[in-house]
């Protein structure tokens, strides 16, 4: 494990992690489907309209990110201005922003509302999040069920789309203030994985990370260590 990109994650449950952050984001971003080859899901974020949620966007989503969402949930968001999301700046990173660039930019307040005007019936955050990060990604991470796992929370299927904006926000604020702990071993990976050929945000490194973490996955010869009532 090098220690230059090796990350300490503290979990909402108060346990640990110490994650071989380089070499968990190098397995993800060259072997996993949604990010290998043009058209991949990593290829398309950033590339389409900024300012609207398309069709394009959800077949996106089903075809490279497993999610199975039907289009008609997505009908009253579908190929209309948004003014939620045109507020959004696309140079707003979750990472990289300081705290005063967070602040000055209401960036917790714009995430808020792109939750709630986002997540519903059959629209968690776990799929809400995949057309988020099309949109912007620099601010939103792919909140798939296993990152938040690793973060300590388990998404109930059957809470409210209140609770569950509650959740997600939590959960990427938590995410940028550990991001922001790990900044200086995340920016060397970024920068590593960059001269591979791999130019990814630092949110989506993190999200990868943390996703290949999980036990289920099993990714050959990487590090995951687990400890517990981290301060």
């Amino acid at each position: 494990m090098d220690p230059d990109t090796t990350l300490t994650v503290h979990r909402l449950d108060g346990e640990g992690l110490t994650l071989d952050g380089f070499g968990l984001a190098r397995a993800f971003f060259v072997g996993d489907p949604s990010s290998v080859g043009e058209g991949a899901y990593d290829s398309l974020t950033g590339r389409g309209d900024p300012c609207r949620i398309t069709v394009d966007d959800i077949r996106a989503i089903n075809t490279t990110m497993r999610a199975r969402s039907k289009h008609e949930r997505w009908a009253h968001l579908v190929d209309r201005d948004l003014d939620w999301l045109t507020a959004l700046d696309p140079t707003l990173d979750l990472i990289a922003a300081d705290d005063r660039e967070w602040s000055d930019a209401a960036g917790e307040q714009l995430v808020t509302t792109a939750f709630r005007e986002t997540v519903g019936p059959w629209r968690g955050p776990s799929v809400v999040t995949k057309v988020l990060h099309l949109k912007r990604p620099r601010l939103f991470p792919v909140l798939d069920d296993f990152v938040a796992v690793m973060l300590g929370v388990n998404m109930p299927d059957d809470a409210s789309a209140d609770r569950k904006v509650k959740i997600a926000v939590a959960l990427v604020l938590h995410l940028r203030q550990e991001g922001r702990r790990n900044l200086s071993q995340l920016q060397p990976a970024q920068q590593r994985l960059a001269e591979q050929g791999l130019n990814r945000s630092l949110v989506r490194i993190f999200d990868a990370i943390l996703w290949s973490s999980h036990p289920a996955i099993g990714v050959p010869g990487m590090t995951r260590t687990l400890t517990v009532a981290v301060d």
